[in-house]
């Protein structure tokens, strides 16, 4: 396995803007005269992992939403990285998902969210049976315990 990329997250949610973003990815730069650029609409954040498609598929926003699932054993989902769904990375998530089986939108509890959330109905739900986990406002994954966690796929 070899790195991909890196990011770093704004410690001071306040401090969040158009100009200043949660996650800072590394710029375009060059080395032994070859260019390197991440674009992280072409990829899935722990999509590597999975080589065979799931019954089941959860999709997060970030990293963080990630990380917290899979301490939780909530072990299929992956993370677009941002509140924006790529042609791209639809299509990953439908290829990660057998054909009767079901992606789980947990998105974050406000407008990001929102967006995010219609962003993965709009492409993803003429494939794929698609279900979204809506959070109480100002509500992340990550705020949920592991019990509220695996209610929401339960009911």
């Amino acid at each position: 396995m070899r790195c991909l990329c890196y990011a770093g997250r704004v410690v001071d949610d306040a401090t969040i803007t158009e100009g200043n973003p949660c996650y800072r990815f590394p710029g375009t730069r060059e080395r032994d005269g070859k260019l390197f650029e991440f674009h992280k609409t072409l990829f899935l954040y722990n999509g590597f992992r999975f080589k065979e498609p799931f019954d089941d598929l959860i999709v997060v926003e970030s990293f963080t939403s990630v990380w917290w699932l899979w301490q939780n054993s909530l072990r299929n989902v992956v993370a677009t990285m941002g509140a924006d769904c790529s042609e791209k990375q639809a299509a990953l998530v439908v290829s990660l998902v057998k054909p009767d089986g079901s992606v789980w939108l947990v998105t974050d509890g406000d407008a990001a969210g929102e967006r995010h959330a219609h962003s993965l109905l709009t492409q993803i739900s003429p494939h794929r049976f698609t279900r979204w986990v809506r959070l109480e406002e100002n509500t992340q994954p990550t705020d949920l315990s592991a019990e509220q966690l695996k209610a929401c796929f339960t009911s």
